[in-house]
């Protein structure tokens, strides 16, 4: 039984105790579900994901046309003048003992052959890199990089901007000879005052495999200096003040040449390769928003 102070007491608690509890239920956090939204959003990025399929996809196959096209030319066109020069200077004992001697820290062109576009691997970045590291280990002031293609010049301006006298790109493609014999006497012209010319260009070996070269040519004041002492190959008719030039200039255009159709070749391989693997890559993220999705609905 209670007593009449008791029950005023508890009649007075009442009210305060009920608000506590209506309070305490007001911060308890409730869970909220919005199965549409996330639905929506799933879509959304199904389809997005799915878009991407499909332009790798169709950026694959251009590329696997475009790789038969340019192993095609380069098949055809690998030999063409290769090595014509260079026997000369095999054969000719005399001229090979009367060469002038390279110097021990020779000024140096450097000239890297990239390409306009991306997304193809690491044919341009690989070109990169080799780049950093052969100016690591030369003096620095001795050396200069004409840059061929938008990628090569792009990545090289950031490390080396006193380095790089002359960029070009937005080249026509598939190369042709009169676009490389072009482009030689631009290489030829700032060649000059060099001890030697460094061409670094990929060379094909497969689709999935490639190798990053270096061609060393001659400057055209060494080169015409040594063509003075041959006596192997006799001629009257032109003379030597006029085939010597004339051979320069197949020497130098016919090594780019076959660097051009090599480094085309890998660079189709490889953006081949990439899409392929971009478009795997994005069937397996859409497969697992298409396993959420499910879930969700």
């Amino acid at each position: 039984m209670y007593t009449m102070k008791t029950m005023q007491r508890m009649q007075l608690a009442a009210p305060h105790t009920n608000s506590m509890l209506a309070t305490t239920q007001f911060l308890i956090p409730t869970q909220q579900r919005s199965f549409g939204a996330n639905e929506k959003i799933l879509k959304t990025r199904m389809k997005s994901v799915n878009s991407i399929r499909k332009i790798t996809k169709a950026m694959k196959m251009v590329a696997t046309s475009k790789m038969k096209g340019d192993l095609r030319r380069l098949a055809d066109g690998k030999d063409f003048g290769v090595n014509a020069v260079e026997m000369m200077f095999a054969n000719d004992q005399f001229l090979k003992e009367s060469k002038p001697e390279a110097q021990s820290n020779p000024t140096e062109l450097i000239v890297p052959i990239t390409s306009d576009k991306g997304m193809c691997g690491t044919t341009n970045s690989g070109i990169i890199r080799d780049i950093k590291e052969y100016v690591l280990h030369r003096q620095r002031d001795r050396l200069s990089i004409f840059c061929i293609g938008e990628k090569g010049t792009v990545g090289v301006m950031r490390p080396f901007p006193d380095l790089l006298k002359i960029g070009i790109s937005e080249i026509q493609t598939p190369y042709n000879y009169p676009t490389v014999m072009a482009l030689s006497e631009h290489i030829i012209a700032q060649g000059e005052g060099f001890d030697k010319i460094t061409v670094i260009y990929n060379e094909y070996v497969s689709a999935i495999s490639t190798n990053i070269r270096h061609l060393e040519l001659m400057p055209r004041g060494q080169f015409l200096e040594t063509m003075q002492f041959g006596r192997l190959y006799e001629q009257a008719l032109p003379d030597k003040n006029t085939s010597n030039p004339a051979l320069y200039e197949l020497y130098v255009t016919s090594n780019l040449w076959v660097a051009f159709l090599n480094n085309a070749a890998s660079e189709q391989s490889a953006r081949m390769t990439a899409m392929e693997n971009a478009s795997k890559n994005a069937g397996e993220i859409l497969d697992k928003l298409t396993l959420k999705y499910n879930k969700a609905r």
